[in-house]
């Protein structure tokens, strides 16, 4: 089972990607993501418009069961973090999270 705290921040710390949902969707529309985190508790028009073009560039996309701000503390972040667009893993094993 991987541990998406530790895989989170070796993701931040190694690899490279955006989060917010502006910066994921300008990322979508580049197709530059290999894949999506999404928090669960977000306003439906956020989480319908990412899984919306998500499907369109054919990028898998995680759902992470909890809140923005949960998302953004696992992040040690101190602000809500709606999504995660993944541009490169690093060394981190986050799309283990993608095949469960």
């Amino acid at each position: 089972m991987v541990d998406l705290e530790k895989e989170l921040k070796l993701l931040l710390k190694t690899g490279k990607c955006y989060y917010g949902f502006k910066e994921v969707l300008d990322a979508l529309y580049h197709k530059k993501v290999l894949g999506i985190i999404l928090a669960s508790k977000i306003p439906k028009e956020i989480y319908s418009k990412i899984l919306y073009y998500a499907k369109l560039a054919e990028t898998p996309v995680y759902i992470f069961n909890g809140s923005s701000i949960e998302l953004g503390n696992l992040c040690g972040k101190k602000f809500p973090i709606t999504s995660i667009a993944i541009i490169s893993p690093g060394e981190s094993n986050i799309f283990e999270l993608f095949k469960t």
